[in-house]
């Protein structure tokens, strides 16, 4: 049987521009002497996996669970839409220093490149920053040939825009947007399961063996999107119909993004498969087959088609990311 709250251990991933925030704020037992940029909360991203932490099915990856139970995890829809390939990524993200100026194909041009079955849309929530700002979209008029000038001039920055950003802002980054994390901010972030990043800048720096990373200017300047403008970052706060307790923070063609505080308990049932995250406070999960306590920090991957009942304490504030 299936549970219908399942705990999720994360893959944690080693960047040059990672920290230990993760471990100081959100209980996230991080690797000795290592810089970990990337918690990968929920993953069933080959080597990457997310395991399950505890009950009959601990230390299963997910990965296993999806290609063993299929529509029974993920829901019949999601299936016919996806096959049995997990659509879904989800992060923590702390970046201590600046992140590449990068950009993400679409998944036309993922598979049109044999470069896999999806492109990067994704999609961060603000969970701490420290005078941080987020580098995204371009300068008003910078096309293609502009654009290309700027890099080879080493004058990426002066065609990019850059917004200062504070603790529940939202920022919604389509394939084919020019983007960067900066250095103090922290971050939840939902994507496409896709590791495909194509560097544009990354500040001259060298990567973990000594030489500079990779870039990949060519398959940039293909992919971004000259001809679209990026609507600014907005505070949750400012989203329609957003109350105290609840906002739709995303609505999107992958994934649906979604911020709960509830004051009282609350009951959620989703068609497809969704996942849970815990950014403030602490909750009591019940479901027909378990229960669990949660605290800030962790993630509970809910099965299709469960019904759960979230009590909250100490402020509890959550994220909750499903496929529409």
């Amino acid at each position: 049987m299936i549970p219908d709250l399942i705990p999720l251990n994360p893959y944690f991933r080693e960047t040059i521009w990672g920290g230990r925030t993760l471990a100081k704020y959100y209980n996230k037992p991080l690797p000795e002497n290592q810089n970990i940029g990337e918690s990968w909360e929920v993953s069933a991203y080959e080597n990457m996996e997310s395991t399950v932490a505890s009950g009959a099915l601990a230390g299963q990856t997910l990965l296993n669970l999806v290609q063993t139970h299929k529509a029974d995890i993920l829901g019949q829809a999601v299936v016919d839409r996806y096959g049995i390939e997990f659509p879904l990524l989800i992060k923590l993200l702390d970046a201590r220093e600046d992140l590449s100026i990068q950009v993400h194909p679409d998944d036309t041009y993922a598979r049109s490149e044999s470069l896999g079955t999806y492109g990067k849309m994704e999609a961060w929530y603000v969970l701490q920053s420290d005078n941080g700002r987020v580098a995204y979209g371009l300068q008003k008029d910078i096309d293609k040939n502009t654009f290309a000038s700027a890099i080879h001039e080493n004058r990426v920055n002066d065609a990019i825009r850059f917004f200062n950003v504070k603790a529940g802002d939202v920022v919604y980054v389509p394939p084919g947007t020019v983007h960067a994390l900066c250095e103090n901010v922290l971050v939840y972030e939902v994507q496409q399961s896709s590791d495909l990043t194509f560097r544009i800048y990354d500040y001259n720096r060298p990567g973990a063996d000594g030489h500079p990373r990779e870039l990949h200017i060519d398959r940039s300047l293909d992919v971004i999107t000259f001809d679209t403008p990026t609507p600014d970052p907005k505070h949750w706060t400012d989203f329609p119909n957003a109350t105290d307790t609840y906002a739709q923070l995303v609505q999107s063609e992958h994934f649906n993004l979604e911020r709960f505080a509830p004051t009282s308990p609350i009951t959620h049932t989703y068609p497809s498969f969704a996942t849970l995250t815990l950014i403030n406070g602490n909750a009591t999960l019940q479901g027909s087959t378990n229960t669990l306590t949660a605290q800030i920090g962790d993630t509970i991957f809910i099965p299709a088609n469960r019904t759960i009942t979230v009590s909250s304490q100490n402020n509890a504030e959550y994220l909750i990311s499903s496929v529409p």
